[in-house]
């Protein structure tokens, strides 16, 4: 998507005061203060056009912007980009704190059983990539042996 993730209708994204869409093409735009159409990029690259920075070269700068809301829209891009590298950071402490809890070696899980053609049928295993298939017949006969035993003691109550 062009926009990469920024508002597509007008109002959630500040910006939009600073513009007007063009009806039929939700990422068109009209600058409200040279009055360039741009037909495609969204409020994204409007916001590049703006700020007079386009990390792709792509877009007009706009002649008319107030000085005030160029500083504005670049600081509500580096909020944004901040916020962002935040969450991402956040994430990945997240996914870093789940692979502990699997083990310093178990950071992948591997489903050996996707070639199976009963895959309804039959349960799905994950197994740690490390893991030795000897270790993982041993798992999966055990899984198998303990669902027939509750599937037996199950049945012996209805009986």
């Amino acid at each position: 998507m062009a926009s990469e993730g920024g508002s597509a209708m007008p109002g959630r994204d500040p910006a939009w005061k600073y513009c007007s869409p063009i009806e039929g093409n939700r990422n068109a735009t009209i600058c409200n203060f040279c009055g360039l159409v741009m037909k495609s990029g969204g409020i994204t690259r409007f916001k590049s056009h703006l700020m007079h920075k386009d990390p792709h070269n792509n877009t007009k700068k706009c002649p008319r912007v107030p000085p005030e809301v160029k500083e504005e829209i670049r600081l509500l891009v580096h909020d944004k980009q901040k916020a962002k590298a935040k969450k991402n950071a956040d994430i990945e402490e997240i996914r870093s704190q789940l692979r502990g809890t699997m083990g310093t070696h178990h950071t992948h899980l591997v489903n050996e059983d996707d070639d199976d053609e009963d895959a309804e049928e039959e349960d799905v295993y994950m197994y740690p990539t490390d893991m030795h298939p000897d270790e993982r017949d041993a798992y999966r006969s055990a899984v198998r042996a303990s669902k027939a035993s509750n599937w037996n003691v199950n049945n012996m109550r209805i009986l």
